[in-house]
């Protein structure tokens, strides 16, 4: 035993330095402050706009309507995010997304504030949110990698997730008590005081970062470029598959969430708060698993495992009895949506060149775009039958739809 590594001087030492290795670097704890700020007005946007909805229409519709105008910009903007991140500088596309997603937010609260916001009008700015959101993320994930490298990747994705999940948390139940407490309208400033908090940080960014591309190649070269690597590099579109499946049969959960507060659970929108704070709280969990699970070799095959669990998780929610088990089933669900983040950002830009990573998120995003279609499916089945029976059967169909990619795609299980 005098070999062991739990044993060594310095073992535990050395495993907690290797998971913040990114922190090493100061641009990186610009970012990560960054990210919590500007994730404490998305986890006030994740409560706000499905109570919003729904208690200005009482449709389970309209909720996944609302969400899909949130998603629907990815579809085609995740294309021409991917090509803009790689053509000019990632810091600057990321102050101007979160300067355009502070504007929305703060449109929305004036609006609330006079009694003026019609569901159109929600919709169209939600939309408009959703693509500075597109341009945000795409920069922001391929900045992490140009900080820390392709050694570090892992490692910096884990610590931007938990960042994300930090300012969630504290976002969520932000939402919960104003909406309670002051009404909407103080909960959209909230928002955007969030954001702008979020954007000031980003401008302390010094250095473009040691594997930023050293060449940018002229914006129609890359966008061709763009579409030959689809065309000739078959694990992008395998990861954009398995990206799509998640975000149509997994992530789209969230938009049963305020049905299930308030019509099932009778908990209100201080409910909806928590529920989606142990959201976060599992995101960051999952944080931990990921790391915990980085020196796995097969990653294609662990994001199919993660996959099936995440499905199953979905089918177990479906039957929760009350509040406490809803909170520890939601809290699961998300350690496993957030697995399958972090292998997604790591395979993807890990499966091309240095110059085309930006192209890979953009590659995410478009998956991302095909959410809408689960939001609308989901929320048509709540609306239909009711949100236990939507949950049962999306939960069912992300699973069996990992063990069919998993045999129709043998290089995702070599992945």
């Amino acid at each position: 035993m005098h070999n062991s590594e739990a044993r060594r001087p310095g073992a535990h030492s050395g495993r907690y330095n290797e998971l913040v290795a990114a922190l090493r670097y100061a641009d990186f704890r610009v970012l990560w402050v960054s990210t919590v700020s500007n994730q404490l007005g998305q986890g006030i946007q994740q409560v706000l706009l499905g109570w919003l909805v729904f208690e200005m229409t009482g449709s389970g519709g309209m909720v996944g309507l609302v969400f899909a105008a949130r998603s629907a910009p990815n579809l085609v903007i995740g294309f021409v995010a991917g090509v803009i991140t790689d053509r000019w500088d990632r810091r600057s596309l990321m102050r101007a997304s979160v300067v355009g997603m502070t504007l929305c937010a703060g449109l929305l609260g004036f609006l609330v504030s006079i009694d003026r916001l019609a569901i159109w009008q929600l919709m169209l700015i939600t939309f408009f949110l959703g693509a500075f959101q597109a341009f945000y993320m795409t920069a922001r994930q391929t900045y992490v990698f140009d900080i820390v490298g392709s050694a570090g990747a892992i490692n910096g994705i884990a610590l931007i997730s938990m960042a994300q999940r930090v300012g969630g948390i504290a976002g969520a139940l932000i939402a919960g008590g104003l909406i309670h407490w002051l009404g909407p309208g103080a909960s959209f400033l909230a928002m955007a005081a969030g954001y702008l908090l979020g954007v000031v940080p980003l401008y302390w960014l010094r250095r473009a970062g040691q594997a930023a591309p050293q060449q940018r190649e002229p914006l129609w070269q890359n966008l061709v470029s763009y579409v030959n690597a689809l065309r000739t590099n078959p694990t992008l579109l395998v990861l954009m598959v398995t990206t799509s499946a998640a975000e149509i049969f997994g992530f789209s959960h969230q938009v049963v969430l305020p049905i299930l507060a308030k019509e099932v659970l009778h908990v209100g929108a201080a409910g909806l708060g928590l529920i989606t704070a142990f959201r976060y709280v599992g995101g960051a969990l999952g944080v931990f698993v990921a790391a915990a699970l980085s020196h796995i070799r097969r990653r294609g095959l662990l994001l199919l495992v993660i996959l099936i669990l995440f499905g199953g998780g979905e089918m177990l929610l479906s039957q929760a009895p009350n509040l406490w088990v809803t909170l520890v089933i939601v809290a699961f669900i998300n350690v496993m949506a957030s697995g399958t983040d972090i292998l997604h950002h790591t395979l993807l830009q890990m499966s091309v060149p240095n110059e085309q990573r930006g192209r890979a998120m953009g590659v995410w995003v478009v998956g991302l775009g095909t959410a809408p279609v689960g939001q609308l499916e989901l929320g048509y089945l709540a609306g239909a039958a009711n949100s236990r029976i939507a949950l049962l059967i999306n939960g069912a169909a992300l699973a069996g739809s990992a063990l069919v990619l998993g045999i129709i795609m043998p290089r995702l299980r070599r992945l």
